[in-house]
């Protein structure tokens, strides 16, 4: 395969404003909705955030959360979600361009990973309601677009990490922090994106969450407050980094559906503990694990992490991460201006941009293939 460089196309005389669209694997119950603005093609494009905000699911989170755990259902209740969760993105997005002041050229939907088991995978939504409203193109489930090429489906961000956030001269690594945390290894931009690795990392919000749940009574220890009040048991903590650590010859096909069952056995450990302590020691075995899976992976320490998702907030970790893996921590509103919630959302509008342009918008070194750009996963209202 031709080595992909960042080609050097002028930039467009006016911009593209795509929207990228995002519910994570922890149905939190919120859909994060980003418009970027497109400067010229390809991976020489630069796509500036415009604006993004989170959207409440509603009951929608809660029957997603259903379909997640495998419950059973009938075919009308699983077109009936979809329908819904494809309502959801339709005022989503419709408010966000409103507020925005933009008309979008593509909106880019990643649906909600209901069932990853290469080659199948589920990525659930109706995009029809988007496009009807929007009156614009419309693509979805680009993880499939993998699958059907030879690839694992994941992580699929890598190349928008790439455009988004590169850097000309300094290796850096992006990792978000969501239901299950997920890196990209970054090469200097002028090395082209032979050199970048992506990979799933551990559990991450799952084990946070379920602490705060369990010890809290929360849904989370909002910026880890609890837990930098409480002091680690640091052998609990090497246990859980342990437990959580993935096993020889794990790849993305290993997915986290929004059940946290990963990480009852590891929260379990910490049952004598105070709620403050217990919290503090799930953080620190937390950090123990990524800095080790990162530091194994070839991030080189003292290069920056960005961080992204929901605990890129937590403060606690962030620090204790820092610490482990010798290399400064900065979210991705302080590196980027991309607000952390607001990271994977953007790099969907990105992954859309590049399929429109005719790029395949994953690689090899990451899923296992690159992914083809098939029509049938572009729809247009204008087009019916």
């Amino acid at each position: 395969m031709a080595r992909m460089t960042p080609s050097a196309e002028a930039s467009d005389p006016a911009p593209r404003f795509v929207v990228g669209t995002m519910t994570g694997t922890s149905i939190d119950g919120d859909l994060d909705a980003a418009v970027v603005s497109i400067h010229g093609h390809g991976l020489a494009m630069r796509a500036p955030l415009v604006l993004g905000r989170s959207f409440p699911l509603g009951t929608v989170a809660d029957d997603l959360r259903r379909i997640a755990a495998q419950d059973a259902m009938n075919a009308r209740e699983f077109a009936s979600i979809a329908h819904a969760f494809g309502e959801c993105h339709a005022h989503a997005v419709e408010s966000l361009c409103e507020e925005a002041g933009v008309k979008p050229d593509l909106v880019v939907l990643h649906g909600q990973t209901v069932f990853h088991a290469p080659p199948l995978s589920w990525q659930l939504i109706d995009p029809w309601p988007v496009a009807a409203r929007l009156g614009c193109a419309v693509r979805y489930d680009l993880r499939g677009a993998n699958i059907a090429s030879g690839g694992q489906g994941a992580p699929i961000t890598p190349l928008a990490d790439f455009v988004l956030f590169a850097d000309e001269a300094m290796p850096k690594t992006i990792l978000n922090l969501g239901g299950f945390a997920n890196a990209t290894l970054l090469p200097p931009r002028a090395s082209g994106t032979d050199g970048i690795r992506g990979f799933d990392a551990c559990a991450c919000n799952h084990l946070l969450d379920r602490v705060a749940r369990t010890r809290l009574g929360r849904p989370f220890d909002e910026d880890g407050r609890r837990a930098a009040h409480g002091t680690p048991d640091l052998a609990l903590a090497a246990a859980i980094a342990e437990s959580i650590a993935p096993s020889a010859g794990s790849a993305a096909a290993t997915r986290s559906l929004g059940t946290g069952d990963e990480a009852a056995s590891a929260v379990d450990l910490t049952v004598d503990l105070s709620p403050q302590d217990a919290c503090a020691t799930v953080t620190e075995g937390l950090a123990l694990a990524l800095a080790a899976r990162l530091l194994a992976a070839g991030h080189e320490a003292g290069s920056t992490i960005v961080v992204a998702g929901g605990s890129a907030r937590h403060r606690l970790l962030r620090e204790r991460l820092a610490q482990h893996a010798s290399s400064p921590v900065e979210t991705s509103e302080e590196h980027a201006g991309i607000p952390v919630a607001m990271r994977e959302a953007a790099g969907m509008a990105v992954l859309g941009a590049l399929a429109d342009d005719g790029l395949r918008f994953t690689l090899p070194q990451v899923t296992g293939a690159t992914s083809r750009t098939l029509d049938s996963a572009r729809i247009s209202a204008k087009n019916r």
